[in-house]
């Protein structure tokens, strides 16, 4: 069992190759790192450039609204439990792929993702999976062009995060251990994420986004 990071698992879960014409860039990050004021900011830059831009997310609303995600999310649960969600979250993000966002590269459109197979690793790690499995029932995505993680202190994240949902946290918001758990994989995970210090102003954060894509 390899309840670990391990670059060569994540590595094995991409296609070698993309056919299209697209741009498919994600942005992770823990709950509070400001993903969705990022998105909507790269968007609009991509927009005022005249880009044809999808914004989507992983996981889906049915994923979300499964009642067995719905209770481990607020409660925790069991290895089991987080192994049934880990099977239905890698069927959704495999849906999601082929229906969403492969379409819309083949498209030629840029494709903006918040979360991607990098939060089910940093997730499921945290929650006793065993990476190899992870692998191999995520494999055959598109790897990205561009793939950012929002770096944020766990001191911080709790911080935001009770203001922004009124002390109303979830079972892994609730513990800084289980945040810095979690983001423990996202600071592993080396070349395979763009890190973005998170605590800069929001325009400061887009700014360093931005000069890492190229036109």
């Amino acid at each position: 069992m390899r309840k670990e990071y391990f670059a060569a698992d994540l590595e094995q879960v991409f296609l070698k190759e993309r056919s299209d014409s697209g741009l498919f860039i994600t942005i992770t990050g823990f709950d509070g790192s400001g993903k969705t004021t990022q998105i909507e900011a790269m968007a609009n830059e991509f927009r005022k450039r005249n880009k044809d831009v999808l914004v989507t997310a992983q996981p889906n609303d049915w994923f979300r609204n499964q009642p067995i995600n719905r209770h481990y999310l607020e409660h925790g649960g069991t290895e089991i439990q987080a192994r049934i969600l880990a099977l239905m979250a890698a069927a959704a993000r495999l849906v999601h792929v082929h229906d969403v966002i492969l379409p819309a590269l083949n498209e030629g459109k840029v494709v903006i993702c918040d979360r991607y197979v990098h939060a089910a690793f940093a997730v499921f790690l945290h929650r006793g999976i065993d990476s190899k499995f992870l692998a191999d029932i995520n494999e055959g995505l598109p790897r990205p062009d561009y793939s950012f993680y929002l770096s944020v202190p766990p001191e911080t994240l709790i911080q935001r995060l009770n203001h922004r949902d009124k002390g109303n946290l979830k079972y892994e918001e609730r513990k800084i251990e289980r945040i810095t758990s979690i983001i423990h994989t996202y600071e592993q995970m080396g070349s395979q994420l763009i890190k973005i210090d998170g605590i800069q102003e929001a325009d400061q954060v887009t700014n360093s986004i931005m000069k890492h894509i190229k036109f």
